[in-house]
């Protein structure tokens, strides 16, 4: 596995909207790889390979969850707003960067002190808009610095390899899935059109996806995301039964927690497909009806007439925390799997 790559993947910037970085790095790894690589005016970057009279779409998405500059006070604190599904209580105390026009600036996530917080408050959780960003710049040296409102922030965190072959790091929803597209890409000598879509804002509402696969007209679609593996404390196994180390995940039905609504129904034959597909190659593999949340898929299906659609998964705990947990073995059995996509014929 090249863990260079996935570092560099993981650590790279790039908030939805603003996900510049990490396509450069895309670009570079796939030159001379792929037929073609092309961008499109929303910023998704389009990886060519292979022809035949189908075509199939394989997406991951660059964008992670982070912050936006929302207010400067006369102090130089930044109020922010969330970007993406942000949970409050991973915020408090997070080392970040705050990406100015002309400097970055390190910085940490700040609120009044609990010695000084009321009874009542310290019994509550934190919200967002109690919190402030600290970069020990004054007002006019933060726009000196070309920091002002809409200037994005991420948060500062680096990939560590954990005992038993997991990793921990940010941004693995969904660097893990563009480093097994890439992987993939390399590897595999398709038979068909392949259309590897690295997509952006999917985090706010699955926009890269649904530009995209307008444009591209699939006749399949499958994308590549991450999903909650349960496998810890505070979680029931019915709630979510996935499990790290356990193959990648094909995803049944996702959508909203109440009603499944929002989300994908994945078309049965592209379920059993990915699913045969899976035994031939000795993949081992996991199934999954997540409540929740959604993927690039739900955008993919809808698309023009409609198209085929399903999602491979990977595990990974403590979702959307700025700390991920995943699986080698995973990502190297998804590799495997988005490769046989590739190399074998579609069944539409």
């Amino acid at each position: 596995m090249e863990m260079d790559l996935l570092r560099k993947v993981s650590e790279a910037p790039g908030i939805s909207g603003f996900e510049y970085g990490i396509a450069e790095i895309i670009k570079r790894e796939l030159e001379g790889c792929v037929d073609k690589i092309e961008e499109d005016a929303f910023g998704n970057l389009y990886a060519h390979k292979g022809k035949g009279s189908k075509t199939i779409m394989i997406t991951a998405h660059t964008d992670e969850i982070g912050l936006i500059v929302k207010h400067i006070d006369e102090k130089g604190f930044i109020r922010f707003a969330k970007v993406g599904g942000v949970p409050d209580h991973v915020l408090l105390g997070q080392r970040v960067q705050v990406h100015g026009r002309n400097k970055r600036l390190s910085g940490t996530i700040g609120c009044k002190a609990i010695h000084v917080m009321k009874e009542d408050e310290r019994k509550q959780l934190v919200t967002y808009d109690k919190m402030f960003v600290d970069t020990g710049a004054t007002k006019d040296q933060l726009v000196k610095y070309g920091v002002r409102v809409g200037t994005p922030i991420t948060v500062e965190r680096g990939v560590t390899e954990l005992e038993n072959g997991l990793i921990v790091g940010r941004a693995m929803d969904d660097r893990a899935g563009c480093y097994m597209l890439m992987e993939a890409l390399k590897k595999a000598n398709p038979v068909n059109r392949i259309v590897a879509v690295f997509t952006v804002q999917e985090e706010v509402g699955l926009r890269g996806a649904t530009v995209s696969s307008f444009l591209v007209r699939p006749d399949l679609g499958v994308a590549i995301d991450t999903t909650i593996a349960g496998d810890h404390p505070e979680i029931g196994e019915s709630e979510a039964p996935v499990k790290l180390g356990a193959g990648p995940v094909l995803v049944v039905a996702d959508g909203r927690r109440d009603s499944l609504g929002g989300g994908l129904i994945a078309n049965p034959m592209v379920v059993g497909w990915l699913t045969d597909l899976a035994e031939r190659l000795n993949i081992r593999c996991q199934f999954e009806v997540l409540e929740g949340g959604t993927t690039d898929a739900t955008a993919i299906q809808l698309s023009r007439e409609g198209v085929p659609s399903g999602c491979i998964a990977i595990p990974a705990r403590y979702v959307h925390s700025f700390s991920e947990v995943v699986s080698k073995s995973d990502i190297e059995s998804g590799v495997r799997l988005l490769s046989g996509i590739m190399e074998n014929p579609v069944p539409i």
